[in-house]
């Protein structure tokens, strides 16, 4: 896998699994070099919540958009044109017991 996701890279190579959360807690961060994302997230339960996040430092984090709520299990994709960041992650604001959302992010 590339350090670095973006423009720069075959589009195979700009596709990442962040991670599983279970928790109200946040995936790992990646860098990017590119302004067009898509957030997929593929939800177990019935009461998860996610805000998809960029950095322009890796420390100071901003909402992509509005946060995501799943009410249902699902796999729902999140698309966010012309954000100019460095570095992404998605952060789960609520999720109930013994569910989970696994997060994965493609850029462009």
């Amino acid at each position: 896998m590339p350090a670095i996701y973006g423009s720069w890279a075959d589009r195979r190579d700009n596709i990442v699994t962040l991670g599983t959360v279970t928790t109200t807690a946040a995936t790992d961060s990646v860098e990017v070099s590119a302004n067009n994302f898509t957030f997929v997230h593929d939800v177990t339960g019935s009461n998860v919540t996610v805000v998809d996040e960029g950095s322009m430092d890796g420390t100071t984090w901003f909402a992509l958009d509005t946060a995501k709520a799943h009410g249902q299990s699902e796999v729902d994709a999140h698309f966010y044109q012309g954000r100019i960041v460095r570095f992404v992650r998605s952060r789960v604001t609520a999720i109930g017991a013994d569910e989970s959302v696994t997060i994965t992010m493609a850029c462009d």
